[in-house]
């Protein structure tokens, strides 16, 4: 990966974790996101969002934030001087999911 894709999927995560903050915060939500996997001819990029809270949180914060993709959109193309903005993919990260599942098993033990 060249450091102008690595350059440009620090500014799409850190323009994407503020424009939720503000978006959602007087859900009072907790999210976060984890990582953006730019493509190399940066058309696309897959924002990766973690969650926080029970399921039934969890979904109606993640409808929440998909209504917002546009917004989020426009907030990276704003922010980029790129001959192309990439296409943002909202995408769930259950990692701590699966690792809180794992821990809990191994406790069990």
């Amino acid at each position: 990966m060249t450091q102008r894709v690595q350059k440009i999927e620090s500014v799409i995560q850190q323009t994407v974790a503020r424009e939720l903050a503000e978006l959602l915060q007087r859900a009072g939500a907790k999210v976060t996101v984890t990582r953006v996997d730019a493509a190399p001819d940066l058309r696309n990029a897959t924002v990766w969002i973690g969650l926080l809270g029970n399921v039934r949180e969890q979904d109606k914060l993640w409808l929440n934030i998909e209504k917002e993709q546009g917004a989020l959109q426009a907030a990276v193309g704003s922010k980029l001087t790129t001959r192309f903005i990439p296409r943002l993919h909202l995408k769930r990260d259950t990692g701590g999911e699966y690792a809180a599942e794992i821990d809990r098993l191994l406790r069990g033990l």
